[in-house]
Protein backbone atom coordinates (compact mmCIF):
# COMPACT_ATOMS: atom_id res chain seq x y z
CA UNK A 1 0.00 0.00 0.00
CA UNK A 2 1.16 3.58 -1.39
CA UNK A 3 -0.26 6.66 0.39
CA UNK A 4 -0.34 9.77 -1.69
CA UNK A 5 0.01 13.11 0.91
CA UNK A 6 -0.91 16.25 -0.34
CA UNK A 7 -2.14 19.93 0.13
CA UNK A 8 -5.86 20.74 -1.91
CA UNK A 9 -5.01 23.98 -1.47
CA UNK A 10 -2.49 26.67 0.50
CA UNK A 11 -5.52 26.99 3.30
CA UNK A 12 -6.55 23.70 3.53
CA UNK A 13 -4.72 20.77 5.42
CA UNK A 14 -2.67 17.88 4.17
CA UNK A 15 -4.46 15.14 2.86
CA UNK A 16 -3.18 11.92 2.87
CA UNK A 17 -5.05 9.00 0.60
CA UNK A 18 -4.42 5.46 0.10
CA UNK A 19 -5.44 2.48 -2.10
CA UNK A 20 -5.62 -0.88 -0.38
CA UNK A 21 -7.54 -3.65 -1.31
CA UNK A 22 -9.06 -2.37 -3.96
CA UNK A 23 -10.73 0.64 -1.91
CA UNK A 24 -9.74 4.84 -1.44
CA UNK A 25 -9.22 5.52 1.89
CA UNK A 26 -8.50 9.08 3.32
CA UNK A 27 -6.80 9.08 6.68
CA UNK A 28 -9.23 10.72 8.99
CA UNK A 29 -11.71 9.76 6.35
CA UNK A 30 -15.44 8.63 7.41
CA UNK A 31 -14.67 5.60 5.95
CA UNK A 32 -13.26 3.78 2.51
CA UNK A 33 -14.60 3.75 -0.64
CA UNK A 34 -14.83 0.53 -2.79
CA UNK A 35 -13.84 1.24 -6.44
CA UNK A 36 -16.02 -1.64 -7.95
CA UNK A 37 -19.09 0.21 -6.43
CA UNK A 38 -17.94 3.32 -8.24
CA UNK A 39 -21.25 3.72 -10.78
CA UNK A 40 -20.17 7.25 -11.94
CA UNK A 41 -17.02 9.11 -12.01
CA UNK A 42 -16.44 12.87 -13.71
CA UNK A 43 -12.72 14.55 -13.87
CA UNK A 44 -12.15 17.72 -14.63
CA UNK A 45 -9.23 20.71 -15.13
CA UNK A 46 -9.63 24.54 -14.95
CA UNK A 47 -6.57 26.80 -15.43
CA UNK A 48 -7.30 30.56 -14.59
CA UNK A 49 -4.06 32.67 -14.48
CA UNK A 50 -1.63 30.39 -14.69
CA UNK A 51 -2.68 28.39 -12.08
CA UNK A 52 -4.75 24.91 -12.65
CA UNK A 53 -7.62 23.36 -10.41
CA UNK A 54 -8.69 19.49 -10.89
CA UNK A 55 -10.68 16.98 -9.51
CA UNK A 56 -12.02 13.56 -9.64
CA UNK A 57 -15.77 12.63 -8.18
CA UNK A 58 -16.36 9.15 -7.85
CA UNK A 59 -20.06 8.51 -7.16
CA UNK A 60 -21.80 4.97 -5.23
CA UNK A 61 -24.92 4.50 -4.17
CA UNK A 62 -23.26 5.87 0.02
CA UNK A 63 -22.91 9.28 -1.86
CA UNK A 64 -19.95 11.31 -3.75
CA UNK A 65 -16.21 11.64 -2.85
CA UNK A 66 -13.90 14.05 -3.76
CA UNK A 67 -10.42 14.45 -4.41
CA UNK A 68 -9.33 17.91 -5.42
CA UNK A 69 -6.58 19.70 -5.77
CA UNK A 70 -5.08 23.09 -6.94
CA UNK A 71 -1.69 23.83 -7.85
CA UNK A 72 -0.89 26.02 -5.42
CA UNK A 73 -1.33 23.60 -2.50
CA UNK A 74 1.90 21.63 -3.32
CA UNK A 75 2.69 18.13 -4.08
CA UNK A 76 1.21 18.08 -7.17
CA UNK A 77 2.89 14.73 -8.22
CA UNK A 78 1.16 12.67 -5.18
CA UNK A 79 -2.00 14.01 -6.20
CA UNK A 80 -1.26 13.13 -9.95
CA UNK A 81 -0.12 9.80 -8.94
CA UNK A 82 -3.12 9.43 -6.48
CA UNK A 83 -5.43 9.46 -9.61
CA UNK A 84 -3.56 7.42 -11.73
CA UNK A 85 -3.57 5.13 -8.86
CA UNK A 86 -7.49 5.37 -8.79
CA UNK A 87 -7.60 5.32 -12.46
CA UNK A 88 -5.09 1.59 -12.89
CA UNK A 89 -7.78 -0.13 -9.71
CA UNK A 90 -10.73 1.08 -11.92
CA UNK A 91 -9.39 -0.40 -14.64
CA UNK A 92 -8.52 -3.75 -13.29
CA UNK A 93 -12.25 -3.81 -10.91
CA UNK A 94 -14.29 -1.84 -12.83
CA UNK A 95 -12.95 -1.82 -16.46
CA UNK A 96 -16.53 -0.84 -17.99
CA UNK A 97 -16.73 2.53 -16.30
CA UNK A 98 -16.73 5.58 -18.53
CA UNK A 99 -15.21 8.44 -16.71
CA UNK A 100 -16.93 12.08 -17.51
CA UNK A 101 -14.74 15.00 -18.91
CA UNK A 102 -15.86 18.75 -18.07
CA UNK A 103 -18.74 19.66 -15.32
CA UNK A 104 -21.27 17.99 -14.05
CA UNK A 105 -25.10 18.32 -15.21
CA UNK A 106 -25.73 21.11 -12.60
CA UNK A 107 -23.06 23.10 -13.03
CA UNK A 108 -23.43 22.87 -17.06
CA UNK A 109 -26.83 24.32 -16.50
CA UNK A 110 -25.61 27.08 -14.60
CA UNK A 111 -23.42 28.19 -17.01
CA UNK A 112 -26.00 27.84 -19.60
CA UNK A 113 -28.05 30.03 -18.08
CA UNK A 114 -25.52 32.35 -16.96
CA UNK A 115 -24.09 32.47 -20.29
CA UNK A 116 -27.77 33.09 -22.06
CA UNK A 117 -28.45 35.95 -19.55
CA UNK A 118 -25.15 37.67 -19.99
CA UNK A 119 -24.95 37.40 -23.55
CA UNK A 120 -28.73 39.08 -23.79
CA UNK A 121 -27.41 41.64 -21.23
CA UNK A 122 -24.85 42.10 -23.55
CA UNK A 123 -26.82 42.35 -26.86
CA UNK A 124 -28.88 44.96 -24.91
CA UNK A 125 -26.09 46.81 -23.83
CA UNK A 126 -24.85 46.84 -27.71
CA UNK A 127 -28.47 47.79 -28.78
CA UNK A 128 -28.32 50.73 -25.97
CA UNK A 129 -24.91 51.93 -26.88
CA UNK A 130 -25.33 51.92 -31.02
CA UNK A 131 -28.55 53.50 -30.77
CA UNK A 132 -27.10 56.30 -28.53
CA UNK A 133 -30.44 55.19 -26.47
CA UNK A 134 -29.50 56.70 -23.11
CA UNK A 135 -27.89 60.21 -24.73
CA UNK A 136 -24.28 59.37 -23.11
CA UNK A 137 -22.00 56.43 -22.76
CA UNK A 138 -23.11 55.36 -26.04
CA UNK A 139 -18.95 53.92 -27.13
CA UNK A 140 -18.94 52.51 -23.44
CA UNK A 141 -22.33 50.44 -23.69
CA UNK A 142 -20.78 49.00 -26.91
CA UNK A 143 -17.92 48.01 -25.92
CA UNK A 144 -19.32 46.20 -22.48
CA UNK A 145 -21.96 44.58 -24.75
CA UNK A 146 -18.89 43.49 -27.45
CA UNK A 147 -16.56 42.46 -24.68
CA UNK A 148 -20.07 40.25 -22.77
CA UNK A 149 -21.11 38.47 -26.05
CA UNK A 150 -17.38 37.54 -26.95
CA UNK A 151 -17.01 35.95 -23.83
CA UNK A 152 -20.22 34.32 -22.90
CA UNK A 153 -21.67 32.95 -26.07
CA UNK A 154 -18.49 30.68 -26.54
CA UNK A 155 -20.04 29.55 -22.58
CA UNK A 156 -23.34 28.91 -23.45
CA UNK A 157 -22.60 27.41 -26.67
CA UNK A 158 -20.16 24.67 -24.83
CA UNK A 159 -22.88 23.97 -22.49
CA UNK A 160 -25.85 23.49 -24.38
CA UNK A 161 -28.08 20.53 -23.45
CA UNK A 162 -27.47 18.68 -26.62
CA UNK A 163 -23.60 18.43 -26.29
CA UNK A 164 -22.20 15.29 -24.83
CA UNK A 165 -19.99 14.84 -22.20
CA UNK A 166 -16.96 13.44 -23.36
CA UNK A 167 -16.19 10.10 -22.20
CA UNK A 168 -12.93 7.87 -21.51
CA UNK A 169 -12.17 4.91 -19.64
CA UNK A 170 -9.47 4.49 -16.97
CA UNK A 171 -7.06 4.41 -19.65
CA UNK A 172 -7.75 7.79 -20.96
CA UNK A 173 -7.45 9.62 -17.61
CA UNK A 174 -3.96 8.36 -16.96
CA UNK A 175 -3.14 9.58 -20.79
CA UNK A 176 -4.43 12.76 -19.97
CA UNK A 177 -2.52 12.94 -16.24
CA UNK A 178 0.32 12.01 -18.46
CA UNK A 179 0.21 14.94 -21.11
CA UNK A 180 -0.46 17.46 -17.87
CA UNK A 181 3.11 16.41 -16.84
CA UNK A 182 1.95 13.93 -13.67
CA UNK A 183 4.29 11.12 -13.32
CA UNK A 184 2.73 7.95 -13.84
CA UNK A 185 3.69 6.07 -9.94
CA UNK A 186 3.69 2.71 -9.49
CA UNK A 187 2.04 1.28 -6.12
CA UNK A 188 5.76 -0.45 -4.73
CA UNK A 189 4.05 -3.50 -3.52
CA UNK A 190 2.90 -4.22 -7.46
CA UNK A 191 6.12 -2.91 -8.76
CA UNK A 192 7.99 -5.94 -6.54
CA UNK A 193 5.54 -8.92 -8.18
Amino acid sequence: MREFSFKPAPVRKTQTWAIKDDHLMRRGGSSALKLADVRDASWNTVTYRGTRSAWLHLTTDDGVSKIEYTDTGGARDEFFGLIIAVAETLKRVNPSLEIKHGYSAPWRTALLILGILGSLVGLFLGYAGLTNMTGKGGIEATIAGAAMGILLVPVAWSCRPNLRAKTYGPDGLIAEIVALGGTPMQDPDEAAR
